[in-house]
């Protein structure tokens, strides 16, 4: 479309665009574009603030939540290994028990085998004295009835009936001695 002259008609669009952009140049100046700027920092220093508030807010609520936790792990773990140390004690305390009733049953026996053993060797020496004393009585009394009679009387005659009255009566003598009458 030419016009009068050569020129060339504008469309309206383009009209009303280059009337907006002088408009946009004229309206968004320099101080206008700062203002703009200078609303948008206060609006996000504004933002900024509010979500550290809530970062402060949730930091010392997870801290808590934090210590809370640690606390209630801690006091279990500790539970765990008190009941494991108790445990531990029982089973020692168990184990000192056992060896100090083992060690007891060990000495019980060693004592009855030693009194055992002494008896039986009391027993022995008694047989043996009585056994002397069986072998050799006669002479025994004889040596103490002519000590105590002396030479005043003469037992030859009587001798053989007093060494069988003895030999009779050897048993009830040996009982007396055994029993210590």
């Amino acid at each position: 479309m030419r016009g009068r002259g050569g020129k060339s008609k504008k469309s309206v669009a383009q009209v009303y665009t280059e009337a907006a952009e002088q408009d946009v140049e004229r309206i968004f100046n320099n101080e206008f574009r700062e203002e703009l700027r200078n609303r948008g920092r206060l609006h996000f220093e504004k933002i900024i603030g509010e979500n550290a508030m809530f970062l402060q807010q949730d930091l010392r609520l997870t801290t808590s939540q934090l210590n809370e936790y640690m606390k209630q792990e801690i006091t279990r773990t500790l539970q765990e290994e008190f009941a494991k140390y108790e445990e531990s004690i029982t089973d020692a305390k168990q184990l000192a028990i056992d060896s100090i009733t083992k060690t007891q049953e060990v000495i019980e026996q060693q004592r009855a085998a030693l009194s055992e053993q002494l008896q039986k060797q009391v027993e022995a020496e008694k047989e043996n004295v009585l056994k002397r004393f069986d072998e050799n009585m006669a002479d025994i009394v004889n040596h103490y009835v002519l000590a105590a009679i002396g030479n005043q009387i003469d037992l030859s005659d009587q001798l053989e009936y007093i060494l069988g009255d003895l030999d009779a009566n050897k048993q009830a003598i040996i009982e007396d001695i055994r029993n210590g009458a």
